[in-house]
């Protein structure tokens, strides 16, 4: 279905109009590390700067309760959820959606490149590999979640 994005609730949460309602949709597979405000942050941004205003494509991929997991993208095919991954500004979540290929691409793109949250300068990054430099404790504890 076709909507126009509102804005940013938060770094995962859109609010869209649907047929002229409101309505608060979550980017399927977004999730962020923990203890790392950053992420989130930075993409709120850019659903504020990049999207908000703007008429996109919504790919339903879940229901629960009521609240929809969604992909959105433009009518040329680029998908911010993707996008967002590949840039790592956040980590593949699978929880309400289970797993959807592209997006675990782009979060192994942006993961084999060492942008964004899986930066080795990154204070998260060194917190949660122990340390590190080759990142495996880091591998481990995204196997977890």
């Amino acid at each position: 279905m076709i909507v126009d994005v509102v804005g940013a609730v938060d770094g995962r949460t859109v609010e869209v109009l649907v047929n002229k309602v409101k309505e608060r949709v979550i980017l399927a597979g977004i999730g962020f590390p923990p203890g790392d405000p950053r992420s989130e942050q930075d993409c709120a941004e850019v659903v504020e700067e990049v999207v908000t205003g703007r008429r996109l494509y919504m790919e339903v991929f879940k229901e629960v309760s009521g609240c929809r997991y969604v992909a959105l993208s433009s009518s040329n095919g680029d998908c911010l959820n993707e996008m967002m991954l590949r840039k790592g500004l956040a980590r593949y979540e699978s929880t309400g959606v289970g797993f959807i290929g592209k997006l675990v691409e782009a979060e192994t793109f942006a993961r084999k490149e060492g942008i964004g949250v899986w930066d080795e300068n990154r204070a998260l990054f060194r917190h949660l590999s122990g340390g590190s430099q080759d990142g495996s404790s880091l591998d481990a504890v995204s196997a977890e979640d």
